[in-house]
């Protein structure tokens, strides 16, 4: 049985959500994979170059950033709305999270997600700005907004997609009006 590369970000992908980046081993991937270390070895250099490959899959997630992601919705507060809802709707169990928590340990790490984060933040600057804020309190709500989104799933990860939708639109609401 032949396993790509997508096979082995699939499987510790799985285990980020589960176990954080400390859970992803190697053999214990093997294993569940019913492939030997030297699998992986041909398309990784090391755990490392896999983790950056799941920083990669999770920023690529991402839309804000995309042509045609704008114009989607027609009103700022609903693009900013589908930010946070593909986020729920999407199906990560604590990968973010997880992310985030090795960053503060990784400089490297940190620094993809900041540049990451900048593009984000300055998008919800935008749309605030657009639905009237001035320059200081767009700033901030974006800031708020980002942190909800950060909390989310820590906050409400283990209810079903209809209320963490719902829980997350009443923030939303909160803090676009």
């Amino acid at each position: 049985m032949s396993i790509s590369r997508d096979d082995w970000i699939d499987a510790a992908w799985n285990v980020l959500g589960e176990a954080g980046v400390e859970g992803i081993r190697v053999e214990q991937l093997a294993r569940k994979l019913s492939v030997t270390k030297g699998s992986f070895y041909w398309h990784f250099k090391n755990r490392q170059g896999l983790v950056d490959a799941m920083i990669e899959r999770w920023l690529g997630m991402r839309e804000e950033d995309r042509p045609g992601f704008v114009s989607a919705a027609e009103e700022p507060g609903e693009r900013i709305w589908k930010v946070i809802e593909r986020g729920i709707t999407r199906g990560t169990r604590g990968q973010a999270a997880a992310l985030r928590l090795w960053a503060q340990r990784n400089p490297e790490v940190a620094e993809k997600i900041d540049a990451a984060d900048s593009i984000r933040r300055q998008f919800f600057v935008d749309q605030f700005k657009e639905l009237g804020h001035d320059d200081d309190t767009a700033e901030i709500r974006a800031e708020v907004y980002m942190s909800v989104i950060s909390a989310e799933f820590l906050h409400s990860g283990s209810r079903d997609k209809a209320d963490r939708l719902s829980l997350a639109r009443r923030k939303h609401e909160m803090l676009i009006g």
